[in-house]
């Protein structure tokens, strides 16, 4: 993902949202991705997760706040290294 930091301003607070299969630890990854790359951040205050329609897929929204691109890019390439995402937006 190619970050044009000229269109952000840093910090920034952003609605991160990953989808994968239900049956999968998608969570706990996400979980484990994000306090890697973030120093404050708390799932209880800032995760939630929501089934599809069918209940084959689950969408996880976490509400972020990152410093510089570097960090942006960096949660972004962790998240598609991650076997559980089918996507991340």
């Amino acid at each position: 993902m190619a970050i044009r930091e000229e269109l952000w301003d840093f910090p920034h607070d952003m609605q991160l949202k990953v989808m994968g299969a239900t049956d999968a630890p998608l969570e706990d990854a996400v979980i484990e991705i994000l306090e890697t790359h973030l120093d404050d951040f708390d799932r209880r205050a800032h995760l939630s997760s929501k089934p599809s329609t069918k209940g084959t897929f689950v969408s996880i929204t976490a509400s972020i706040t990152v410093r510089d691109k570097q960090q942006v890019e960096a949660i972004y390439q962790a998240l598609n290294d991650c076997e559980h995402v089918k996507i991340s937006l």
